[in-house]
């Protein structure tokens, strides 16, 4: 062999041998190419993002009764004032009772009301006073249904007609009050005209000393007119929405 072709084969060997070298160098080693992918383990959920148990509120079982203020008792011209700002010169003051006036809390609202004896200036105050558009609701309580009882002199036509007032009748205002100056504020024109509502002997009644007393009554949302009325002694209470007349002992 010639010493030509014998440095021709070294030289051919050399770049064989490096070019290997190289490749080795640029790839990873085979352990690290075929390691397999290690799993992610899962993080624990902490205790305090567990479903949190939703514990029951319980009911209140007595809701406290709003009280009206305090306030001194009426007098003579803040009731006449009270009657014109409603009823203009419609009716009047019917002193002819004693009491003519007595004040509570008869619809429960925490506002004082004013329930006093009227009458029509009148013969001719008759239409005004039965005018559907008036700024009163005009009502009989004795024909008003009490519920949770069976209506007995409400009879079954109870609040089927409307009631009119006639020539005679003894009409009771209800002027409920307004915010806490009660019946004597401005804005407190809110009125209930009940016919043959007044009686003998009226005087407000708190419905806190009904409730604990032994007599059988409605259920009572404020306090009670109590009078006698054809030899009947009874009670107005406000219904929610009315005045009815109650007896008690009624079934």
């Amino acid at each position: 062999m010639s010493r030509k072709r014998m440095c021709t084969i070294l030289l051919c060997i050399f770049i064989f041998a490096a070019s290997s070298g190289l490749s080795s160098c640029a790839s990873p080693p085979k352990e690290q190419a075929t390691r397999p992918e290690q799993p992610v383990e899962a993080v624990p959920t902490p205790a305090s993002t567990s479903p949190q148990t939703v514990q029951p509120v319980e009911a209140e079982t007595k809701v406290p009764e709003k009280q009206p203020a305090n306030l001194p008792p009426p007098k003579p011209s803040e009731v006449k004032e009270a009657i014109t700002r409603v009823f203009q010169q419609v009716v009047t003051q019917d002193t002819g009772h004693n009491p003519s006036f007595v004040v509570g809390d008869f619809n429960g609202d925490g506002s004082e009301d004013l329930a006093v004896s009227v009458k029509p200036n009148n013969e001719g105050m008759l239409m005004e006073i039965n005018n559907e558009l008036a700024n009163w609701i005009f009502e009989d309580p004795k024909k008003v249904s009490i519920p949770g009882k069976t209506p007995t002199s409400q009879g079954a036509s109870a609040n089927k007609m409307r009631a009119r007032a006639e020539k005679g009748d003894n009409l009771l205002a209800i002027i409920h009050g307004y915010g806490p100056k009660g019946w004597r504020n401005p804005e407190a024109k809110q009125t209930y005209l009940l016919k043959n509502g007044v009686g003998a002997g009226m005087r407000a009644q708190k419905a806190a000393s009904l409730r604990n007393s032994k007599e059988p009554l409605p259920l009572l949302r404020g306090d009670a007119i109590r009078e006698t009325i054809g030899g009947d002694s009874g009670f107005l209470i406000w219904t929610g929405a009315k005045y009815a007349w109650y007896l008690p002992g009624l079934k």
